[in-house]
């Protein structure tokens, strides 16, 4: 019963609170994440290979490099003004700055022309944090081209200020996370999962990528409908493979988060999750029982709770799938989906008295925030803190 409840209620919520993804431009030139070595003869403009800069002197390229450097450097002491006044700056003039500094110099430069490029990683990174914040100005005005050409900017300086070789829970993968994350909460999944794709490809065996990008497919695999063609639906075998795509790709890289590490308990809870929607209950159930047994957070064991009852009930454990949604309900007295989901095992079992009295119960209690039940925020990935996390980065870079 849980699971058409919880996949009715799961769809309802994607599409009460997740915005319509916006169409992104396929040919967004800006995309930092796909970096790749380039050519001979080419150069890295924001990622992308592209031709070496031959409209503008050395001497107008030293100049153009002290400029922007020169302003990047205030962010530390005036962050608002230099995001500020780096608003007015065209994304031609600050992409010649990146390739400039991405290509090899140049050779025949004069002795006394002085380099103005910057390598100091502490500097690159705070021009990184510095082009986020107006990526996520222009992401405000929904913006979309504005803030991926200024995300693939930040990820530029963080791959020079990490001398192009990121690891693991570093500054540039908790940035790319939280990124992907934002994008995820804000209903541009699309964008995330193309972010994700490309982190994963370029810091490999980072477990945090990893649980993010399964969460943003796992989102994605409850988002999907069968077509309709002539008036009828597609047919479930056809209509179910996207779909079966999605869930296997996400346990795909919740499996590669756990080898890595296993302790990540999101990531068993998510996996427990996936293995349901596939039907794979053995394993699923095994999994979160684990969680519930162990010392996981109130949010993960409600979570865990709820997947583990529906796995019960749909094998018409009632009695054991009720204690389970007990269980939810005490992990966390505010979340609605525990007691609608043992209100209804109890009304099919026949008990309607005690389930009117668990509604009771249930309206009786205030809704204090619109994330009070962790199940609303599940597919938006849990964790919605993305404010505060900018906010350290800022901190960070700035010290």
């Amino acid at each position: 019963m849980f699971d058409a409840l919880q996949d009715r209620r799961y769809s309802d919520h994607v599409i009460r609170f997740l915005p319509r993804t916006f169409a992104v431009c396929a040919a967004a030139l800006f995309i930092v994440f796909a970096l790749a070595a380039p050519a001979s003869g080419q150069v890295l403009l924001s990622g992308t290979a592209g031709t070496p800069e031959t409209d503008i002197s050395p001497e107008q390229e030293q100049h153009l490099l002290n400029e922007y450097w020169t302003l990047a450097r205030k962010y530390k002491v005036d962050p608002l003004k230099t995001v500020s006044d780096f608003s007015l700056w065209t994304k031609d003039r600050i992409g010649k700055v990146q390739s400039i500094q991405f290509q090899p110099e140049k050779p025949g430069r004069p002795e006394y022309l002085e380099g103005k490029a910057e390598w100091k990683p502490e500097v690159l990174r705070m021009a990184a944090i510095l082009h986020t914040d107006l990526a996520l100005a222009a992401f405000q005005k929904r913006e979309i081209m504005e803030f991926e050409f200024h995300i693939g900017i930040a990820d530029g300086w963080m791959i020079l200020a990490d001398n192009k070789l990121s690891k693991p829970g570093e500054l540039r993968s908790r940035w790319t996370v939280t990124i992907a994350r934002h994008l995820l909460a804000s209903g541009e999944v699309g964008i995330a999962e193309r972010i994700l794709n490309r982190a994963v490809e370029r810091i490999a065996g980072d477990p945090a990528i990893l649980l993010a990008q399964a969460t943003v497919k796992e989102t994605q695999a409850s988002r999907f409908v069968a077509n309709v063609a002539g008036g009828r639906l597609e047919e479930p075998a056809s209509a179910s493979k996207v779909r079966d795509a999605a869930l296997t790709a996400a346990q795909n890289a919740l499996e590669k988060a756990l080898k890595i590490q296993p302790t990540l308990t999101e990531a068993k809870v998510r996996l427990a999750h996936v293995l349901s929607m596939k039907h794979d209950d053995s394993r699923a159930y095994s999994l979160a029982s684990e969680v519930i047994a162990g010392n996981a957070s109130p949010t993960l064991k409600y979570i865990a709770s709820l997947v583990g009852g529906a796995i019960l009930e749909r094998d018409k454990q009632m009695d054991a799938a009720a204690k389970l949604y007990v269980q939810a309900i005490l992990a966390m007295p505010d979340g609605q989906s525990g007691y609608i989901a043992l209100a209804n095992i109890l009304h099919l079992s026949g008990q309607r008295t005690e389930a009117g009295a668990v509604l009771d119960r249930l309206f009786a209690r205030p809704v204090p925030t619109a994330t009070s039940d962790p199940w609303w925020t599940y597919p938006l990935g849990l964790d919605l803190a993305m404010d505060a996390q900018f906010e350290e980065y800022r901190k960070l870079v700035r010290k």
